[in-house]
């Protein structure tokens, strides 16, 4: 049987690019290490973790080489276009029933249709190989985590989160990936939501809470101290319009995993104590009556800022693009000045720099090959 592994992934826009290197890694170089396959049992995802997450629980190495293909290859124009007259015209005189959005997501759909790995997912989850997919996103109405899930997993509910058991379809990642403001809402039988990352961007709670062994989490923020000592030289730069926004963003969506990591390592704690205190029936004990159980965690994120890869990637090749797109790209570039350029990270869906951000995180997974064997161990 194994361990009962699951993925936790976050989201993060067009840093998604590192996610799909740290895949590459686990589910192709490691398995041939171990010398068996490494596919997890359950899978967690918000906004572009979700679309990344799906890809690993259709339990599929040709659709594992396309998830490459896609981050390595793609381009600004296959997600997204910019037209200002009408964000303006938008802005100053709203219509009703008008979704607005910054940005015109219709090239996204295409490329998720294109690239869905319909008969591979079906496979894995109606097998019951992959017991869960489960993909995170908010309700507009009422602010509520939906957690929209596919599989035979059954899953308690959580506060402030509604469970949605349904069949999983490209109208689901497109709701998790909706960024309010940047992109419209999306509609969902009947409800309007929106990014998943407003309430759980690193959906590790489910998971904790279905009876997992052990998690692999992978983030796409540089860790809080790294990322300080980095920054330490421009700390009292003046922050521009754009830097604002990034950070925001980054507070947002990146930071309330700690939370949860620092909720999962106490859990581990009182476990490791009980055992320690009465005895090893104690996990057991814990375990069945109480839900309580430990979860050895990896967590993975990048050992270099993914803003300051943005900046430099864009001031030394710039995309190829839409005008319309460019103008927007090079107001949110030059406004960035020498700071990370985190807003820009989150939008620049260029090859030259997702390409860039997925093999820093193959090179990351490598360097924590003994960790995450040690996940997989027996």
């Amino acid at each position: 049987m194994g361990p009962f592994i699951g993925f936790v992934m976050s989201g993060g826009a067009a840093r998604g690019a590192y996610e799909a290197g740290v895949l590459r890694f686990v589910l192709r170089d490691l398995a041939r290490r171990l010398g068996h396959p490494t596919w997890p049992k359950m899978v967690s995802g918000t906004s572009v973790g979700a679309l990344n997450g799906l890809f690993a629980a259709a339990r599929s190495y040709e659709a594992l080489h396309r998830l490459t293909r896609l981050w390595t290859e793609i381009r600004i124009d296959h997600v997204y276009r910019f037209d200002p007259v009408a964000s303006l015209r938008d802005v100053l005189r709203p219509r009703p029933g008008k979704d607005f959005g910054l940005l015109d997501p219709t090239p996204f759909l295409g490329m998720l249709r294109d690239h869905w790995p319909e008969q591979a997912l079906r496979r894995a989850l109606d097998s019951g190989e992959t017991q869960a997919l489960i993909i995170s996103a908010t309700e507009v109405q009422t602010g509520i985590n939906t957690l929209f899930v596919d599989g035979h997993l059954p899953l308690a509910p959580q506060p402030g989160s509604r469970i949605h058991m349904t069949k999983m379809r490209a109208v689901h990642c497109r709701a998790s990936a909706a960024i309010p403001f940047m992109f419209p809402p999306v509609e969902v039988d009947g409800r309007w939501h929106v990014d998943g990352g407003l309430r759980q961007n690193t959906p590790l709670r489910p998971v904790l809470s279905s009876g997992v062994d052990r998690a692999l989490i992978v983030g796409v923020k540089q860790d809080r101290e790294q990322e300080a000592r980095s920054n330490r030289a421009e700390a009292d730069k003046r922050p521009s319009l754009y830097t604002m926004i990034g950070k925001t963003m980054n507070a947002l969506m990146l930071d309330p995993v700690e939370r949860d990591l620092w909720t999962a390592e106490y859990r581990n704690g009182i476990v490791d104590w009980g055992a320690s205190e009465f005895g090893g029936d104690f996990r057991a004990k814990a375990s069945s009556d109480l839900g309580l159980r430990k979860v050895d965690i990896v967590y993975l994120r990048p050992t270099v800022d993914l803003g300051k890869i943005a900046g430099a990637t864009y001031r030394a090749r710039p995309p190829k693009t839409t005008r319309t797109n460019r103008f927007l790209l090079d107001r949110v570039a030059a406004y960035t000045g020498d700071m990370e350029a985190d807003f820009l990270s989150y939008l620049y869906f260029d090859r030259e720099y997702t390409g860039a951000l997925e093999a820093l995180g193959y090179e990351d997974a490598q360097r924590s090959e003994e960790a995450l064997a040690r996940l997989y161990a027996a």
